[in-house]
């Protein structure tokens, strides 16, 4: 999220809408039956539907905004220090890697920022310099983050794959600790990525968000659901509607923090 702008966050929501808005119209298309189809309402369906989306989708987005940039940090500051953090981190592990044919496993070309991920490249290491990396960002685990390892598939396909033995020595030495490190382990083909199970809202954020979210997420949904219901329902569109807004609400104000 930190890597989207308003305009961003804006133009998310509007995707969102719109695509929520062309699935809900065919599906209400198909519920009216496809031999005489109620084209007009099912087009009214879906774009209420589609509103809905996107006003709950624009709002968590400017939201999660709003909280990322009212501290003032410096975003790119503080991702330039990450990475000189991680690579002071893994130095240790630069001084034992192997060197093959002059080509040495360095800090300094493995430890990069790729689309706003901090990525650790394995390739150049063997299994046993891989699971002590792999140790040493458990044990230094409060002062990293989300981290993506690229290990490679675990089998030699050509002379530039990693060595095969990186990817099984990495797994087993996560499978023992990512839990109590309240790591997240992704798995991917060829990487693995450490995601923070992050923390739980304090009850005053959790308020703080609710205020935030309660009134366009509830009367979106009071209104979306007001239509839907249709002519002589609307009384009790809206009171479901409204019991729904609520209960989305307090599910999204109660988001984990899983920057660290």
């Amino acid at each position: 999220m930190g890597d989207l702008n308003y305009r961003d966050a804006a133009w998310l929501g509007i995707v969102v809408g719109s695509m929520v808005a062309v699935m809900a119209t065919f599906i209400a298309i198909f519920v009216s039956g496809l031999d005489s189809p109620e084209v007009t309402s099912s087009l009214r369906s879906g774009l209420v539907a589609g509103f809905t989306s996107a006003v709950v989708v624009t709002t968590f987005a400017y939201y999660r905004l709003r909280e990322t940039t009212r501290s003032g940090r410096d975003l790119g500051a503080i991702r330039e220090q990450e990475i000189v953090k991680v690579r002071a981190i893994l130095a240790i592990i630069e001084e034992r890697a192997p060197d093959s044919e002059g080509d040495t496993w360095s800090v300094e070309e493995q430890v990069r920022r790729d689309r706003g991920v901090l990525v650790v490249d394995l390739h150049g290491l063997d299994a046993p310099s891989a699971a002590a990396l792999a140790d040493r960002l458990l044990e230094r685990r409060s002062d990293l983050g989300r981290l993506k390892l690229v290990t490679g598939r675990g089998e030699a396909t050509h002379p530039g794959s990693a060595d095969p033995g990186i990817r099984p020595a990495v797994m087993q030495r996560l499978k023992v600790g990512a839990q109590s490190a309240e790591w997240q382990v992704i798995q991917k083909s060829s990487s693995v990525t450490l995601r923070p199970m992050g923390r739980a809202p304090t009850p005053k954020q959790w308020l703080g968000r609710f205020a935030v979210f309660v009134v366009p997420m509830t009367g979106a949904m009071t209104l979306a659901f007001r239509d839907l219901a249709g002519t002589g329902m609307e009384g009790q569109g809206m009171t479901f509607g409204a019991a729904a807004g609520l209960l989305m609400t307090a599910l999204l104000s109660g988001y984990r923090d899983r920057s660290a």
